[in-house]
């Protein structure tokens, strides 16, 4: 009687230790999604000479990078700060990566960390997808002071299917724009500054382990 309840025991530890490990295995990657660090312009190298003002060529914004104006919700050491002063009203800005961030996996959103100083107008991000379309989508309204962060959804906005599955194609991040609105107070320059860049992705495909034999 004593072996059968050591050996009872025994099994129910065992299974509940399975169990456990089974549970751990789901909790480590659940729905496959994934939140990346894309960007944190720690070492990146912008300057105004990397944008674009397609209104007027003789003006070009103050770019830099800035240890002073950061966000208080990330470990953060720099951030890109533009500076568009009263002879740049009016004029929209395209900021554009010397090099695209090429992203793979299927993005669900990205996030963005902005400092605004009621800068009245719009921040704008340009895609290109895995069809060489080009896309330009809403970030936010920057009419608030100090930082906010912005989740955008754009799973459904951009083509991110491969021509052949197995061979993936990439989505890229091209650069930005803000467009101004008719400012009041004339006498005053906008600050925008971006933190850290994330995405959240997930895999495009649930493809089988391997080692495991798929029945059709």
């Amino acid at each position: 009687m004593l072996n059968l309840t050591i050996t009872k025991n025994l099994s129910m530890l065992l299974f509940y230790l399975f169990a456990l490990s089974l549970f751990g295995q789901e909790k480590k990657n659940p729905d496959y999604k994934e939140r990346f660090l894309l960007e944190d312009f720690e070492s990146i190298k912008l300057t105004n000479q990397s944008f674009k003002v397609p209104a007027n060529t003789h003006y070009l914004p103050d770019v830099r990078m800035s240890k002073n104006i950061t966000s208080p919700d990330l470990i953060s050491n720099t951030s890109l700060l533009i500076r568009i002063s009263t002879e740049g009203k009016g004029i929209p800005v395209d900021l554009l990566f010397p090099k695209p961030y090429l992203i793979e996996n299927y993005i669900l959103e990205f996030e963005f960390y902005v400092y605004s100083n009621y800068a009245n107008g719009d921040l704008f991000l340009y895609i290109l997808d895995s069809n060489f379309q080009k896309h330009k989508i809403m970030i936010a309204n920057l009419n608030y002071d100090g930082w906010k962060s912005f989740r955008i959804p754009i799973g459904n906005l951009v083509a991110q299917s491969d021509f052949i599955i197995g061979k993936a194609n990439f989505i890229k991040l091209t650069g930005f724009q803000f467009n101004p609105t008719k400012k009041e107070t004339k006498d005053k320059e906008d600050m925008i500054a971006i933190d850290d860049i994330f995405i959240i992705k997930r895999l495009k495909y649930k493809l089988p382990e391997p080692g495991i034999t798929v029945f059709h």
